[in-house]
């Protein structure tokens, strides 16, 4: 039958062998539609588009002549003794690598038969994040000598402005470049072996997206999207070994206390305090870095600035985490943590006032619905949240306890907490609250004269 000769063909190209080969390669992806459902703004640059996925959108148009003065200048300086035609030679040579980073790449980019006109998006794109990067990193007067003194983008001045609309379009995950090509472009540059420049690499994107303190890392990161996700963590072996002894214990305690809850009780910031358990921050750069003290009930956190970004931030390394394959989920796990404390306005609140958060937002249940956004459609996977699970049972177990052995203390908690809710996080409600105790003790003492007056009277 023709149908089934039609299938079998179809079975045949359905799984070719070449295309899984590529598969492990593949680090920078076209989001599906699925995430983009939520709100696909997140996923689109707005300045600058770095490689093929936006190449050509109108609406960046007009950062191209900056991207093409960008490798006249890094050409004509006197450091770089490379011409052109070398350049595009030692790019060429990783052509296949670079092409294999990219995911449903169409087919104009792909191929022999376009490997000029990816070259050449490669180059300049390469160049122009390498300029913006040193630039930022110069001082004022180096701007000038480098000739760019009234530079709109290359400037001193024109850093400063543009800086933040790059840093957002760098951490897009549609919008990556292997760091392989700036490694090469580099390489270059200085006349060395592309592994003697790894190091500086990675520090000078981490610098230039603000983790000044991150720790050092020897290999090479896919692209800037990856060494900002993995810098938000611990080592990626300390964190292994870390997962590891927490799937031993986890599966340890599930054999020897059955009763044990198989998933921990989510609570938010206003139920731990209610059951005694004071959060603080903990001075660290590193997301998964909680810490609980069994001994005085005492949760540290690592402090979260939430403003405008964080949204597009945890959106695109969430999304990095669904596609790239064998990736921890890390920071999906963090914010399904956070967003069960922040679960109100008066938890985002506590955490403020106790040092834990700061926002940018225009008030309190704005952050409650960014974090709400954040998690819409995803599914919890408790076995990749491990570490995470620890705290939780170790707080559950405090609360257990807690409530066992000090009830008084708990009652004054849940009452304090509600006192501050319904009348004191209002000044005019509390101004109220003040006034009708001012009346009601006046009346008391009233009732206490004409009783006294009354028998006296006799």
């Amino acid at each position: 039958m023709a149908w089934v000769r039609d299938m079998k063909t179809k079975l045949e190209d359905a799984e070719l062998p070449d295309k899984v080969q590529r598969w492990p390669k593949h680090c920078i992806f076209s989001v599906p539609p699925r995430f983009k459902m939520v709100d696909s703004s997140v996923y689109k640059p707005q300045t600058v588009s770095l490689g093929p996925f936006h190449h050509g959108a109108q609406d960046l148009k007009s950062m191209e002549e900056h991207k093409l003065r960008a490798v006249r200048h890094l050409l004509a300086r006197d450091s770089y003794i490379t011409s052109l035609d070398d350049l595009v030679r030692a790019v060429e040579e990783v052509a296949d690598e670079l092409e294999d980073s990219y995911m449903d790449l169409s087919g104009e980019w792909r191929g022999k038969e376009n490997r000029g006109k990816f070259l050449e998006m490669m180059i300049t794109d390469g160049c122009f994040l390498l300029e913006v990067m040193r630039t930022d990193a110069t001082q004022k007067e180096d701007s000038v000598v480098k000739g760019y003194a009234h530079d709109p983008v290359f400037s001193w001045y024109g850093i400063q402005h543009i800086k933040p609309f790059v840093q957002r379009d760098m951490l897009l995950v549609e919008n990556q470049l292997p760091l392989r090509l700036l490694q090469r472009i580099v390489a270059m540059e200085e006349r060395n072996s592309p592994r003697q420049n790894t190091d500086s690499i990675n520090s000078m994107v981490l610098k230039f997206l603000g983790q000044k303190d991150a720790q050092p890392r020897y290999e090479l990161g896919l692209h800037p999207l990856d060494i900002y996700r993995t810098s938000q963590f611990r080592g990626i072996q300390e964190h292994i070994n870390t997962a590891s002894c927490l799937m031993i214990h986890h599966q340890h305690m599930m054999r020897e206390e059955t009763h044990r809850p198989q998933r921990p009780l989510a609570r938010s910031a206003r139920e731990l305090t209610e059951a005694g358990i004071r959060l603080l921050p903990i001075e660290t750069s590193r997301l998964n870095d909680f810490r609980f003290d069994r001994s005085d009930g005492t949760l540290q956190m690592p402090k979260i600035h939430v403003h405008d970004s964080t949204a597009y931030m945890f959106r695109n390394m969430m999304a990095f985490e669904v596609l790239r394959v064998g990736t921890t989920n890390d920071v999906t796990a963090y914010v399904m943590f956070l967003k069960d404390i922040v679960d109100s306005a008066y938890d985002v609140r506590l955490l403020v006032r106790n040092g834990v958060l700061e926002h940018d937002l225009a008030n309190d249940n704005a952050v409650v619905r960014l974090f709400n956004g954040l998690t819409r459609d995803v599914t919890r996977n408790w076995e990749n949240q491990l570490a995470y699970m620890k705290v939780r049972e170790d707080v559950e177990n405090y609360c257990m306890t807690h409530h066992r052995t000090n009830c008084v203390r708990l009652f004054l908690n849940q009452s304090w907490a509600y006192l501050m809710t319904k009348y004191l996080s209002n000044p005019w409600t509390f101004l109220g609250l003040v006034t009708a105790t001012l009346l009601l003790v006046a009346d008391i003492v009233q009732a206490v004269y004409a009783v006294k007056s009354y028998k006296e009277g006799k």
